[in-house]
């Protein structure tokens, strides 16, 4: 019976057996969790393999070819047989601890790349050392022109290029002239559904020497300011004494490099800026009067208005604003009409605006700027600022009935910093002091962004023309005369084309009869 039953028992597990060994193994391939996976990881990847060809798709990419310092000291002074040792010089001025960087820009990406693509300019950074001189060469699918236009910013250790079109796999070279003990180079910059990154590339010896090599040769060849010497002689243009330059705070950086320019080429000449105001400028050497009209000048961003009889004005540059408000705010346009209603109180918050929620904070000149005359008679179209209604910029502590959150700050440099910092913030300030805030936003005006090609098509309002001011005509022979007759040369107008100024003696530019007036 039990052998009966053991039979029967290993007939039915044997036939149960053959049931499983003949179904397919629904069981493990078609769970529905091992599916949901299985479509879950498909898309990871896709999506994975879509981010990277995406970030590839605009990408601008460069590397420096050569960083070395300049070594133009003779065999004889190495080896002590006396002699006098090599000088590098940049417009009349000497490069102390010379060195040449050698950078390459190119399109890497699968797309060409146009000027709107470029949302925050490229912007190469020279830590520990000053830019003296740079030029651009081996331009492949970029005009020169577009580079090296008179937006193109240099401020101390950095050059902000401005912004330009690239078609795909177009590159071009920078050449730069530096000052200074310092090495490495950072680039930055905010490219639209892209990147601009770093190449990194292995650089033997022979490499390094052929790129310096190269690059000697284009400065010497190319930068006809940049020479080299035994002695710096006196310029013809030299006079010596001192001399104020006293007014305009956006135009005060840029005076006192070419102030330094003067000065270096003149030793025996001490220029003095200070920067007080337009209208305190206008003042102070009304006051002076004869007494002081060889050793004073007043910066006045625009013409003085009435009552300056005996001041004669002298256009230097054409000088563009830019409304500028803190990143957070959200916005990168702004109409007149829209920013009309941020002064009059009917636009007190962001997302009016298009923007973030945010409170809008005005951060305003003093009734004595150049800027903030600039700014209500071309932007505002004539009417006034609102009253003062805050001490810290940031809330209504001064008046809390007030419409609008409003402060008056007395320079540039105070406005620029309240703007980087106060969540909200908006005010006006020349294009190339905004540029070097990292959180404040130049945004666009009616569409257009501050340029001299906007300008020029009478599409962008914000602007004056920058004006030397003397009290009558100063005598030939004197440090006034003198400076004034420097402003024109090619070593001031670079200095006001690298901050995004257009000299009005720029013989390239039909400014004198257009833009400037005499």
């Amino acid at each position: 019976m039990r052998t009966a039953e053991f039979m029967q028992r290993s007939r039915s597990l044997c036939a149960h057996a053959a049931r499983d060994l003949s179904d397919p193994p629904a069981s493990a391939l078609h769970h529905p969790r091992l599916i949901t996976a299985v479509v879950v990881a498909f898309a990871v990847v896709a999506a994975a393999w879509i981010g990277m060809s995406l970030s590839r798709w605009r990408r601008i990419t460069w590397r420096d070819h050569m960083d070395a310092p300049v070594s133009l000291v003779p065999k004889e002074v190495r080896r002590g047989g006396g002699g006098t040792a090599w000088k590098v010089f940049a417009r009349h001025e000497e490069v102390g601890d010379p060195s040449l960087v050698l950078l390459r820009v190119k399109n890497s990406g699968f797309s060409s790349v146009s000027e709107a693509d470029i949302k925050r300019p490229i912007t190469f950074t020279f830590p520990g050392r000053e830019v003296k001189e740079f030029t651009v060469t081996d331009c492949r699918g970029v005009p020169r022109e577009d580079i090296e236009s008179p937006s193109a910013l240099v401020t101390q250790n950095r050059i902000l290029l401005p912004r330009f079109a690239m078609r795909r796999r177009a590159s071009f070279k920078l050449l730069v002239l530096l000052s200074g003990t310092g090495g490495g180079v950072h680039g930055k910059g905010y490219l639209r559904r892209g990147r601009i990154v770093r190449e990194t590339r292995g650089r033997g010896r022979l490499a390094r020497n052929i790129s310096f090599g190269a690059a000697l040769a284009l400065l010497l060849g190319i930068q006809a300011g940049v020479t080299f010497s035994q002695a710096a002689a006196m310029p013809s243009f030299c006079h010596g004494g001192r001399l104020t330059l006293e007014g305009s705070t956006a135009f005060a950086p840029v005076a006192r490099q070419i102030g330094g320019a003067y000065s270096g080429a003149c030793p025996g000449a001490d220029i003095a800026v200070t920067a007080i105001s337009t209208f305190n400028g206008l003042n102070a050497l009304n006051t002076g009067g004869q007494r002081d009209a060889a050793t004073q000048i007043a910066m006045s961003d625009g013409l003085a208005p009435g009552g300056y009889p005996a001041l004669d004005g002298h256009p230097v540059a054409v000088i563009i604003f830019a409304i500028v408000v803190n990143k957070q705010a959200g916005v990168f346009n702004l109409t007149s009409a829209e920013l009309r209603g941020i002064f009059a109180g009917t636009v007190t918050d962001w997302r009016q605006a298009g923007g973030a929620n945010l409170p809008v904070r005005i951060v305003s000149r003093t009734s004595g700027s150049g800027t903030r005359r600039a700014f209500d008679t071309k932007v505002l179209g004539g009417r006034d600022e609102p009253a003062f209604s805050s001490y810290d910029c940031v809330s209504k502590n001064a008046v809390p009935g007030s419409p609008v959150i409003r402060c008056e700050v007395p320079d540039t440099t105070t406005l620029l910093t309240r703007i980087n910092t106060i969540p909200g913030a908006i005010g006006y300030a020349q294009i190339s002091d905004a540029a070097a805030y990292a959180n404040v936003e130049t945004v666009k005006l009616d569409g257009w962004d501050p340029g001299i090609s906007a300008v020029e098509r009478d599409d962008y309002a914000f602007w004056t023309v920058e004006y030397l001011y003397t009290y009558g005509q100063p005598a030939p022979g004197t440090l006034a005369a003198a400076f004034l007759s420097y402003v024109n040369t090619d070593t001031s107008k670079d200095i006001l084309r690298s901050a995004a100024y257009t000299p009005c003696a720029d013989r390239l530019q039909p400014l004198p009869s257009t833009l400037c007036h005499s």
